[in-house]
């Protein structure tokens, strides 16, 4: 596998992203962009999902787009992070923040668009807060499927896209992040064609279970 840094814009800021491809110069089938957690909860994208996905779906023939949102690792802000992490850490959100890392989230889309441009089939792929931006972009832009992973339904709420396209549900039983409730609720919205996928001996982190994860992620994507 060949992971080759690079630099894309979002409204005037340089974020770093990590595009992930075979290296044995097989034309891509598809190409995915995954979008990581909460930056406030560990999100970047050398989490160990991330990495996990990435790896194993670029493996696969699918090359895959990791990034970091704005004021994390080497992306730039102008915002000052100790006050929104302040304000996150007090009240379970920080509202003008989310909103902009959900801008970085199309950007790195539109990135994506742009070194893999049609009629290369898209996808998305979100972890935890990442399914929300995912989500947004499932609804507006060219999108073939949207995984989401262990979405964070007891502090958000997700809207599913009103559009055809495949969408698949991996989460763990007992995650205290993604209410099992919740989560079923969520899934009998989403449009078909759809599929669930439960790890039993896991939770919200997956650790020891990435690898499993990511193949389930890439078997979705290729069967459905």
């Amino acid at each position: 596998m060949i992971a080759e840094m690079l630099r894309f814009d979002s409204g005037g800021l340089s974020l770093e992203g990590r595009l992930s491809y075979a290296d044995d110069c097989r034309a891509p089938a598809a190409a995915v962009l995954i979008c990581p957690p909460h930056p406030f909860l560990g999100g970047d994208m050398d989490n160990n999902v991330i990495t996990a996905l990435a790896a194993t779906l670029a493996a696969a023939g699918m090359p895959a787009l990791c990034f970091n949102y704005r004021g994390i690792g080497a992306s730039e802000c102008t915002r000052d992070l100790a006050g929104d992490l302040e304000q996150f850490w007090s009240a379970s959100t920080c509202p003008d923040y989310e909103a902009e890392i959900l801008v970085d989230a199309t950007n790195a889309f539109a990135e994506l668009e742009r070194l893999l441009p049609p009629p290369l089939p898209l996808s998305v792929v979100g972890y935890s807060f990442g399914t929300l931006p995912a989500v947004a972009i499932a609804r507006s832009r060219r999108v073939q499927h949207l995984a989401l992973i262990s979405p964070p339904l007891a502090k958000w709420s997700l809207s599913p896209p009103a559009r055809e396209l495949a969408c698949g549900v991996f989460h763990a039983p007992g995650d205290f992040a993604c209410p099992e409730s919740r989560l079923l609720q969520l899934f009998e919205t989403l449009p078909q064609p759809k599929r669930l996928r439960t790890f039993d001996d896991t939770d919200h982190f997956f650790v020891g279970r990435e690898t499993d994860l990511a193949a389930a992620v890439r078997r979705f994507m290729v069967d459905e």
